[in-house]
């Protein structure tokens, strides 16, 4: 008795030819992901936040790539962002001002406090006590702590809040731009 294999391999043909094209979608698409970041020492984290603070009067000018004009303002992508942010850009605004914006996305209150108290304390240990700290709640049930230094027209500001999602946002830039109400 003589087998046929014919048709067996004309089947196997096609699901090879749509494994061999799925494997390589996903290499593909993996591949474009942003790489994981290495984690800092506290001490590195403190250094490149002063020097995002210093950059501050010179309009973040070593920071900024990517430039995208919009109604409101002009943004950057920032060249370096904030530990563990999900993204971080420059924004310049209609009146001139200049902020470093980093955000981070949650999926409820739970994951945002986490990454508003996550940051604050880093902030809090990187600026020290020449920075003083006020804290106040927004209109949707999250926190706001505004770090201020004596002369100085920067601030950082950290807040978690509820806009469309739950979310944390980082500020660093000029007080008036923080005049806005906060939800």
């Amino acid at each position: 008795m003589k087998l046929k294999l014919s048709s067996p391999s004309r089947f196997m043909q096609p699901v090879l030819l749509i494994l061999t094209c799925a494997g390589a979608f996903l290499s593909t698409s993996c591949s474009t992901l942003e790489p994981k970041r290495e984690a800092m020492s506290e001490e590195e984290v403190c250094t490149q936040l002063h020097s995002i603070i210093d950059a501050h009067p010179g309009e973040f000018a070593d920071y900024k790539t990517n430039k995208r004009v919009t109604r409101r303002m002009i943004i950057w992508d920032a060249t370096v962002s904030f530990p563990e942010a999900d993204d971080c850009q420059v924004w310049e605004w209609s009146d001139g001002l200049d902020n470093y914006f980093c955000e981070w996305k949650s999926d409820g209150i739970n994951g945002a406090k986490a990454d508003f108290h996550r940051a604050e304390g880093i902030l809090e240990r990187c600026l020290g006590p020449q920075w003083t700290r006020h804290k106040n709640p927004t209109s949707s049930g999250g926190e706001h702590t505004r770090f201020i230094k004596e002369g100085s027209k920067t601030v950082v500001s950290i807040r978690y809040f509820k806009d469309q999602y739950w979310q944390t946002v980082l500020y660093i830039g000029d007080k008036s731009n923080l005049n806005t109400p906060l939800q």
